[in-house]
């Protein structure tokens, strides 16, 4: 009888953020996951790094590991550069060294704004309009340039199981079951809502077809502002609170905002139309009692 062939072995770090646990769930039938995170390791400390890498040698390394949020970066940019585009570009040369294939995200936040109706695709050049913006398209940078053997996926802005309270989906799902109060969302944040169980079901299928290396731009269809996701989420779960529209110059910021960059492909299709995921979604929320951690 023929001997089976072993799963690939997937070091997958950040596993326990948004992506990395959509990424662990999907991808574990698949593939032999090494889960790592934050207490395991100092992302910073590149030395650390190189010797998970060595311990476990994987065949794939996916990097979920980002400083996220337009005004961190703004306040702690030495930080930001560090894990955003010092970090990839390590992890590409220990991949070109090595020969794992290394998958790295990225955002929409690398493109200057678009007119309503304009989507950002993989051929457009990047335009970063703040730090975040710039250390994250540095890290692409980095990687394409390293590693002949990568996956760069960019994401919108996303929604999904998580145990991180502090970005932004989840602070408002947090606020409306807690506070009880309206909530003001901003109705000149256009992007284009993406679900993170989706984006690692295409991820899964782009890694088991072996597509061609290279940037894959990775979002659910159609456009809507901050307060239409918002909106969508508070009906599809039933909550008797008001969302009500806003300006994002109504709150304090401190870096200049991307306030139209949806995405979409024209390497791969589009995942299905935001608001069928945001329905999958609620239906898992109102399942596990309103958890957004899933």
């Amino acid at each position: 009888m023929p001997v089976a062939t072993p799963p690939k072995t997937v070091l997958l770090l950040g596993h326990t953020g948004k992506l990395g646990m959509a990424l662990e769930q999907v991808l574990g039938g698949n593939y032999r996951i090494i889960g790592k995170n934050s207490s395991d390791f100092d992302a910073t400390d590149f030395e650390q790094v190189r010797c998970l890498i060595t311990q476990h040698a994987p065949d794939i390394v996916i990097n979920t590991v980002a400083m996220l949020g337009i005004d961190p970066c703004e306040q702690e940019p030495e930080l930001a550069l560090r894990m955003n585009a010092l970090l990839p570009r390590f992890l590409a040369e220990l991949s070109a060294a090595s020969g794992f294939a290394l998958v790295h995200f990225s955002t929409d936040a690398v493109f200057s704004d678009r007119t309503v109706g304009n989507s950002c695709v993989e051929t457009d050049t990047p335009v970063p309009l703040n730090l975040y913006g710039v250390t994250k398209y540095a890290g692409d940078c980095f990687v394409m340039n390293c590693t002949p053997q990568h996956y760069i996926f960019r994401v919108p802005v996303l929604f999904g199981p998580s145990g991180n309270r502090r970005q932004f989906v989840e602070k408002m799902l947090e606020r409306l079951t807690t506070d009880q109060q309206p909530l003001r969302i901003s109705n000149d944040i256009i992007s284009s809502p993406t679900y993170s169980l989706d984006v690692a079901d295409r991820v899964r299928e782009l890694l088991g077809a072996q597509a061609p290396f290279g940037l894959y731009h990775l979002a659910n269809h159609g456009t809507a502002s901050l307060f239409d996701l918002m909106t969508e989420m508070v009906s599809q779960l039933g909550l008797d609170l008001p969302v009500l529209a806003a300006s994002y110059r109504d709150f304090p910021f401190i870096g200049r905002k991307n306030t139209c960059t949806p995405l979409s492909s024209v390497k791969t299709a589009p995942l299905r139309p935001w608001q069928q995921a945001v329905s999958d979604y609620c239906a898992l929320l109102r399942q596990d009692g309103g958890r957004a951690d899933g």
